[in-house]
């Protein structure tokens, strides 16, 4: 028999609230406008197919051993889901202030949910352009599916813990936004997407990955091809503890200002 609300357990009110904000972000995110659900996939796509013109224009067949589409579109996909994650989190508070009129919904409830609508999202528009790519002979399929999926969830992890500290610092000091949107483009560039890591040398290498995102990027595309020349100094174990450290942060920070966070 069904138990009435008032008697229900915490975690069942957690995984009740849960379930309705994923309906309603997922509808959001589909719906939200006439065009939502074409830029949500056209966003990404569009970005794999512009580096992929630059690279045959320039005659680049291969990098690091690897089709040079296959380099392309697991270095953009696996970045476009930790920086369209971010940026989900980041704006989750603002985009649902009115629900937290309900004493059930949290902060920490909404952006959570958000992190995985999008995480999930991102996750079949590479699956669907990975699987095109693959029977228009263009990519080779994953040698191991379980490694690029632990590459995109290591990602997604990152964007999760840095979205909610950019989170919290946006509704604190609301100048930082610009900042932080300014960022995202060096980030790209310095985390193996455009460019192979392989190629700069040490010292400058060593300070590129300090950045957990080159890590996820270059486990990707071993992932799909092991005998690819990856850079050296790939460290999974630095990138997830990177990964805990930032959704520490995130979490103890969402704890600290929750008040001004409903509040604002």
């Amino acid at each position: 028999m069904r138990l009435p609300v008032s008697q229900w357990k915490p975690w069942q009110s957690a995984l009740s609230v849960w379930k309705a904000l994923f309906l309603r972000e997922a509808m959001v995110r589909m719906f939200g406008s006439r065009v939502a659900w074409v830029w949500l996939v056209l966003e990404p796509v569009a970005n794999v197919l512009w580096l992929i013109l630059i690279f045959t224009v320039i005659r680049v067949r291969h990098v690091g051993g690897i089709e040079t589409p296959l380099w392309i579109a697991s270095g953009m996909l696996v970045f476009m889901t930790f920086r369209r994650t971010v940026s989900q989190v980041q704006n989750g508070v603002d985009a649902n202030s009115s629900l937290f009129a309900y004493r059930q919904v949290r902060p920490a409830d909404v952006v959570l949910v958000r992190s995985v609508v999008e995480g999930v999202t991102m996750l079949l528009i590479s699956a669907t352009v990975f699987a095109v790519g693959a029977m228009m002979g263009w990519m080779s399929w994953p040698a191991s599916g379980w490694d690029v999926l632990e590459a995109f969830t290591l990602a997604w992890l990152c964007a999760l813990g840095l979205g909610m500290i950019f989170g919290v610092l946006v509704k604190l000091v609301p100048e930082t936004e610009r900042i932080i949107n300014f960022i995202m483009m060096p980030l790209m560039m310095i985390s193996g997407v455009i460019f192979p890591l392989s190629l700069v040398q040490p010292p400058y290498l060593d300070w590129l990955l300090l950045n957990p995102i080159a890590h996820a990027i270059e486990a990707s595309r071993v992932g799909f091809a092991p005998f690819y020349h990856s850079v050296a100094g790939l460290d999974l174990v630095y990138a997830y503890q990177c990964a805990l450290v930032l959704l520490f942060l995130g979490l103890a920070l969402f704890r600290r200002f929750n008040q001004r966070l409903v509040m604002q």
